[in-house]
């Protein structure tokens, strides 16, 4: 099936499913449950965890908290701290998600489910600082626009990492005019605060890495038309580059973006893609190579180096582009193996914590550290303050 069929379909599909649970808006909105779901029910991660722990540490007990996953079984552990889980194609879930008073996610939401007027939504999105293109920003058919806007209805609520991140990604490229939560990722409170001893300690055992190996990211971004083979960068030449700059023994660990993280690695390279928490890995590594993920504004918190890696630049850019030139981005640009080992060995760590510095003041970072417990309490507010806010 070709991609404009496949969204077609998926849009029927959606406005029917939308026409047949019309009936169920009937059962009453429960003001004390709040429902979660991490990247479509694939990972219990990223913002919506770090405002679940948050929320549930606060709440006392007064809330229902329950998270929707496709691999229900998998989290089943989370029960033992009183959080309901599901699988999302059951139809308690659906029950879940039209009672819910509160529903966080970190990406669009289910295009198949009515939106109801006494629910709140509130959108994280998984990425700070504004990087590539997102929404209405990027160059998509009508069709595929049309279901980019049937995920986005019903938001009360976004988070933002910065000023860039407000005016470009959530206004402009969403298309929002709602409200916006400038405090930062919840998920990158622990970034901020420098909370990395219990993250090294869960990824080293992980990985089964001895404690005094220094260990270094490569986690590409999404692609639409990801090759399985062949954009890696060489993991050999870049570990022998690691140690001649920074001293020391380094390994290299793989994490593969969530859509597809299970592609197949060259013998000997550490496989993170099935670890669960990013910001875990990212406190643990002692550097990161990437292409255009956002990970790069998560890893500048910690002035932490970040290399960018880019053999497909020139097509990335026509078919997706960017907000802003890559090349006024504050991390070293390679095309190729060689202008990348080059940059590790040339690496000034001064020059690097200067420009991030002044990336965040350009990008006007919210970046705080107590971004979690701003959405907990707001969370608290809508559940026990009787009706909905509205921006």
């Amino acid at each position: 099936m070709n991609k404009t069929l496949d969204t077609a379909v998926k849009i029927a599909v959606s406005c029917l499913s939308r026409a047949i649970l019309l009936p169920m808006r009937l059962m009453p909105v429960r003001k004390n449950r709040v429902l979660f779901v991490s990247f479509r029910g694939k990972q219990y991660s990223c913002n919506p965890r770090a405002i679940s722990e948050c929320l549930a540490q606060r709440a006392e007990n007064k809330l229902e908290i329950a998270w929707a996953f496709h691999d229900a079984p998998s989290f089943r552990f989370l029960e033992k701290d009183g959080i309901k889980v599901l699988s999302d194609s059951t139809f308690e879930f659906i029950k879940y998600a039209l009672t819910a008073r509160v529903i966080v996610t970190n990406t669009y939401y289910k295009p198949h489910l009515p939106r109801r007027k006494k629910q709140y939504y509130i959108r994280t999105w998984h990425g700070g600082g504004a990087y590539k293109r997102v929404g209405k920003a990027q160059n998509l058919p009508v069709l595929e626009r049309m279901f980019v806007a049937m995920q986005q209805q019903g938001a009360d609520l976004y988070l933002s990492s910065s000023e860039a991140f407000s005016q470009m990604t959530i206004r402009e490229a969403f298309g929002y005019k709602g409200e916006i939560l400038e405090c930062g990722m919840p998920r990158n409170d622990r970034l901020v605060k420098g909370e990395s001893e219990e993250a090294r300690k869960r990824v080293y055992e992980y990985l089964n890495l001895p404690g005094d190996v220094h260990l270094a990211l490569y986690a590409p971004t999404y692609r639409d038309n990801m090759d399985k083979d062949g954009r890696y960068p060489d993991f050999e030449r870049m570990e022998k580059a690691l140690e001649k700059r920074f001293g020391g023994t380094w390994k290299i660990a793989y994490r593969g973006h969530h859509v597809y993280y299970k592609n197949k690695l060259r013998t000997g390279i550490l496989n993170a893609g099935d670890y669960m928490d990013m910001q875990d890995l990212l406190l643990a590594a002692d550097a990161l190579f990437t292409d255009y993920s956002s990970s790069i504004w998560d890893m500048s918190l910690m002035m932490k180096p970040v290399f960018l890696f880019a053999p497909d630049l020139d097509r990335y850019r026509g078919e997706r582009d960017f907000f802003t030139d890559i090349h006024s981005w504050p991390f070293p640009l390679s095309e190729n193996d060689d202008a990348l080992e080059k940059n590790i060995l040339s690496f000034d760590e001064e020059k690097m914590r200067s420009a991030y510095e002044e990336h965040h003041r350009q990008l006007g970072s919210f970046e705080s550290g107590n971004a979690s417990e701003m959405v907990a309490r707001r969370i608290l507010k809508i559940c026990f303050a009787g009706e909905k806010d509205h921006a």
